[in-house]
């Protein structure tokens, strides 16, 4: 458990960077006179407690295949997807001229939850590599006694 929670807690910094990207990326498409408050700083932190819910939620003892990992990311993008586009729109119907912000919402979501899973990758590769490495060396010095 104690490790799930530094994951997620590694997820959350991941997905705050990621926001801070997109919110500058979708400012310089669809609103490049707009200039921001102190208030918008806060937003990434919000996007990043309302994505990492699901993975708490969704926390597992035992290990997954593939196919249920694969699985489990499906309905987390879509719960995060869900939980974002509430938080954002409210239960205010969309009106026509908002249709170009809810896409990029919608895709923001996905690129940040992509990239959480690329950055995890790595790290986790990097991780697994290094410790690889340890043993191999602690397996040619225990192996000369």
């Amino acid at each position: 458990m104690k490790e799930h929670i530094k994951d997620n807690l590694m997820d959350f910094f991941i997905i705050v960077t990621l926001v801070n990207v997109a919110i500058f990326i979708v400012g310089i498409i669809l609103a490049p006179e707009e200039r921001l408050g102190y208030t918008a700083f806060i937003v990434p932190v919000i996007d990043g407690i309302l994505g990492i819910i699901p993975g708490l939620v969704m926390y597992s003892k035992r290990e997954l295949t593939v196919k249920q990992m694969i699985v489990r990311n499906i309905i987390q993008l879509i719960s995060i997807e869900l939980i974002i586009v509430f938080f954002t729109f409210g239960f205010s119907g969309i009106s026509s001229d908002r249709i170009p912000l809810l896409i990029a919402v919608i895709g923001s979501v996905a690129f940040v939850f992509i990239g959480v899973i690329i950055f995890r990758f790595i790290l986790d590769s990097r991780t697994a590599r290094k410790m690889t490495d340890d043993l191999k060396v602690f397996q040619r010095i225990h192996g000369e006694n």
